[in-house]
């Protein structure tokens, strides 16, 4: 069990975040023991093919028997908006001494692929190899839950209270007075007081119960179950780009192709496509009124961009 110590001041400075970094390090404990996580065994069964593209004997040096990470992994939470890119950038920058500190913590023992100087590099590579392959062809998905989930908790706090959102977390946290627990997470159970060093809720597709930081004295955080998870892999498949132009026609697909490389303007699009701006203006404002393509401004310029509903119905 862990508990943390929150004062007054410290329930009112609670915050939220959503992690690549986070989701795609607790995605291994899904590889390493599916039946722990009923709700995400279709992931695990679509992809189980990809598993020979990646470093696997690296990979398995990052957790326990216990389902144990080191925290470097996990980079500090910084919000809701942050990129797997960033996260591993962090990540790079971890000194040698601290990364085989964690890793003999967590293993009782370092691993021999991960001993060395290039140990960090490796680690680097894996990691970036797995999220291209397993986390980010689903991760739009995966996001849409978090941040649904997240906005839950907002309104939550706002209609009843930040110990009542507290206490709905899941089965295994509860909060009563100052004093947050999250059961079956450590052995021996400890106590931190969070002494306005500020505590981040971050909601999870990877752990059916409480998630905590290895180590002692570490940032004060805490991963819950996601709220409708079990609704993810209900989602439809992302149609391809043939399907999608018979939807919105073959022009209008053209010009989404050529937004999705940089965005452009009207001009830009008219000289590429040899049409005329009319006819390209024309076009852009139905993808707009749909809400396939955003606009922004620079100078006399507007420029034109696909938009969020784009990405998530054929990719990045």
């Amino acid at each position: 069990m862990l508990t943390y110590l929150l004062s007054p001041e410290d329930l009112g400075e609670i915050r939220f975040a959503i992690s690549p970094a986070t989701e795609a390090t607790l995605s291994l404990r899904a590889l390493r023991d599916p039946s722990r996580f009923p709700l995400q065994l279709p992931w695990v069964r679509k992809v189980q093919h990809r598993l020979a593209d990646l470093d696997l004997e690296v990979l398995g040096g990052l957790m326990n028997d216990r389902m144990g990470s080191p925290d470097f992994l996990t980079p500090p939470l910084s919000g809701p908006l942050a990129t797997y890119e960033a996260d591993l950038e962090v990540i790079a920058r971890t000194e040698q001494a601290e990364v085989e500190r964690q890793l003999v913590a967590v293993n009782g023992r370092l691993p021999e692929v991960l001993s060395g100087s290039g140990a960090l590099d490796r680690i680097v590579t894996a990691m970036e190899r797995y999220w291209r392959v397993m986390i980010e062809p689903y991760w739009l998905r995966m996001r849409t839950i978090l941040e649904a989930d997240v906005a839950y908790r907002g309104q939550a706090i706002t209609q009843d209270g930040t110990a009542a959102m507290l206490n709905n977390l899941a089965p295994t946290i509860g909060y009563a007075n100052g004093r947050l627990r999250a059961d079956r997470v450590s052995n021996p159970s400890r106590e931190e007081a969070v002494a306005r060093r500020g505590l981040i809720l971050y909601p999870t597709m990877f752990g059916p119960g409480a998630v905590i930081p290895f180590d002692v004295g570490h940032q004060p955080e805490l991963g819950y179950p996601a709220r409708g998870q079990g609704t993810l892999w209900a989602m439809r498949e992302r149609p391809n780009t043939s399907d999608l132009g018979r939807l919105i026609g073959r022009e209008r697909l053209r010009i989404l192709a050529l937004l999705r490389s940089r965005p452009r303007s009207t001009s830009d699009l008219a000289v590429e496509l040899a049409v005329t701006p009319s006819a390209v203006s024309q076009h852009l404002q139905l993808l707009r009124r749909t809400g396939l393509v955003d606009s922004y401004r620079v100078g006399k310029h507007v420029f034109y961009q696909p938009s969020d509903l784009v990405t998530m119905l054929i990719g990045a």
